[in-house]
């Protein structure tokens, strides 16, 4: 550490009150960053663990094959049911 970080430091351990003032705007501000703060951290740890969580819950036994080919027909033969739309010819 430098001598000039060094007497910053002290200055500000012993420096008197000062005497100013915050609008609302400032101080809404600053509620918000640490509310967004706060937010963030809470949501990044949802993440880390509920989303394994979630895909364990999610898990489905072994499908067979026939059940994967009548999905794929259930699916292709609603595509085909929807009427179109004859004025956009």
């Amino acid at each position: 550490m430098s001598a000039r970080t060094a007497v910053a430091s002290v200055s500000f351990l012993f420096s008197d009150i000062a005497f100013g003032y915050i609008g609302p705007g400032m101080g809404l501000g600053t509620l918000g960053v640490i509310l967004g703060v706060v937010v963030s951290i809470f949501l990044a740890l949802v993440a880390v663990v509920w989303y394994p969580i979630k895909r364990i819950f999610r898990k489905s036994p072994k499908r067979t094959d026939d059940d994967r080919s009548n999905e794929e027909d259930d699916k292709s033969g609603n595509e085909e049911s929807y009427p179109k739309d004859k004025g956009d010819d």
